[in-house]
C-alpha cells in the first residue's frame, strides 16, 4: 500500500504487508498532507529499494504515517495518459526486483523496449488497454532473474480490474 505526500510528491510504501481493510482504515486516518495511491499485489518474488530518491549512498528514509511504518520509495514525474487509459510515468526510484526460476512472467513489449510486470497478475491481462504498438508476451524463467530497474525508470499503470503495472 502506498501514499503520496501532497506537498512534495514523495511516494511512501508500507513496510508491512497490508490488506484492503488496512488500506481503507489508513485512508480514514490520513490527514490532508497525504493522499492514498493504492493497494496492489507485488508480482515479483523479492524486491528491494537500494536507497530513497536522491539519496544514493544513504539508507532508505523511513517514517510512521497514521501509526504504520512506511519507507520513501519514489518520486513520480508528470503522468501521460494514453487514449486507452494506460498511464505512463517516469519515476525516480532505485528498485531491484527478483523472480524465481519456473515463474511465468508477463512482459509488455513496446517499440522503445520491454517492461516486466511489477504489480498485479495476468488474470485480466486480455482486458488491458495497451499503448499503441504494445503487446504482451509471457516467458518461463529457467533460472532466477534479478532486474535492477534504471533510475529514473518508465512505468506503466492501469487501474481497471485491480492495479497492474509494468
Amino acid at each position: 500500500m502506498e501514499v503520496v505526500e501532497v506537498a512534495t510528491g514523495r511516494v511512501w510504501m508500507s513496510v508491512e504487508p497490508a490488506t484492503q481493510q488496512d488500506y481503507d482504515l489508513l485512508l480514514k486516518k490520513l490527514d490532508k498532507a497525504f493522499r492514498g495511491v493504492g493497494l496492489g499485489d507485488a508480482s515479483m518474488d523479492a524486491a528491494l529499494f537500494r536507497y530513497s530518491p536522491n539519496g544514493e549512498g544513504k539508507p532508505v528514509r523511513e517514517r510512521h504515517i497514521a501509526g504504520r511504518p512506511f519507507m520513501h520509495v519514489a518520486i513520480p514525474g508528470e503522468p501521460f495518459v494514453h487514449s486507452d487509459g494506460m498511464i505512463q510515468i517516469e519515476v525516480n526510484k532505485s528498485h531491484v526486483v527478483g523472480y524465481e526460476a519456473g515463474r511465468i512472467l508477463t512482459i509488455m513489449s513496446l517499440p522503445e523496449g520491454d517492461f516486466v510486470e511489477v504489480v498485479g497478475n495476468a488474470e485480466h491481462d486480455e482486458d488491458l488497454p495497451l499503448p499503441d504498438k504494445g503487446r504482451l508476451r509471457t516467458v518461463e524463467l529457467q533460472a532466477p532473474w534479478i532486474v535492477t530497474l534504471p533510475s529514473p525508470t518508465v512505468a506503466f499503470f492501469y487501474f481497471g480490474s485491480g492495479m497492474r503495472s509494468f
